[in-house]
């Protein structure tokens, strides 16, 4: 009677550990699966956030630059307004020189250019009528010159100050350009840092989520390998045994033929 109950109780056992461990590797092998499809999404997301950083990593790397460039720009745009800025007050300088002198003209000043030909020897020492009309056609003539001269010097600095303020106009519309494209960059670079800032909180967030699911993860690999630990006398046993039930199972899928 003892010897039944005992066979009895090792058929329960033998039924219930198999199908506990039916379950347990179920229930492993669905936990292993969870496990590696977050961990490989984890691994994703990472590589997508370091991407996403690299990416702005360029675009400041490209913004300094811009920016460099539009501060080089600027400053040569400065210097050529202040050179253009020098010239027209020289320009100024000379024009006021050269109006002094027509006014002096104007006025009858003699000017340094008109011929005094009294020393000539053609002239009617008797001063004659003829005489005093040829020093006045002579004066006249001379004048003429005079006044001509700096006409001429006045149309010059009028052309070339036009000319001065229009390309001065045109530096100072590129330089503006130039300043509110460099606006625009360090708005962008303002948000750049924003950017940065806010990823790289999200990527160390989603690192210590990765590291403490790897830990786990871990844990539960490394306790499972200890536990599939056997002593070498179940080792031998589970060949012994194996092998004998394969024999068998070939030898049920293919018996020998009859003899006839």
């Amino acid at each position: 009677m003892t010897d039944f109950n005992q066979s009895s109780q090792v058929a329960q056992d033998n039924l219930l550990i198999r199908e506990r461990g039916i379950f347990s590797a179920r229930e492993y092998s669905r936990v292993v699966e969870t496990f590696g499809r977050v961990l490989q999404y984890k691994e994703t997301f990472r590589l997508s956030i370091e991407g996403k950083l690299a990416s702005i990593g360029q675009q400041v790397k490209n913004n300094i630059e811009n920016l460099e460039t539009l501060m080089r720009n600027i400053d040569i745009y400065t210097q050529n307004i202040d050179k253009i800025s020098n010239n027209l007050g020289q320009l100024q300088t000379e024009e006021n020189s050269i109006k002094a002198r027509y006014e002096e003209l104007l006025n009858g000043s003699p000017d340094t250019a008109l011929v005094d030909d009294r020393d000539s020897g053609d002239l009617d020492p008797a001063g004659s009528r003829e005489y005093l009309i040829q020093r006045r056609r002579s004066y006249l003539e001379s004048l003429d010159q005079s006044f001509k001269r700096l006409d001429g010097e006045l149309f010059s600095i009028e052309k070339l100050r036009t000319e001065l303020a229009r390309a001065r106009g045109e530096i100072l519309v590129k330089k503006d350009e130039a300043q509110k494209q460099m606006r625009t960059l360090e708005e962008a670079g303002a948000r750049h840092l924003e950017d940065v800032k806010r990823i790289e909180m999200e990527l160390e967030s989603s690192v210590d989520e990765e590291r403490l699911l790897i830990n786990e993860f871990k844990r539960l690999v490394n306790g499972a390998e200890r536990t599939l630990e056997i002593s070498d006398e179940i080792d031998h046993i589970l060949f012994t045994y194996l092998t004998a039930a394969e024999s068998k199972d070939n030898a049920s899928r293919n018996p020998v033929p009859a003899a006839d």
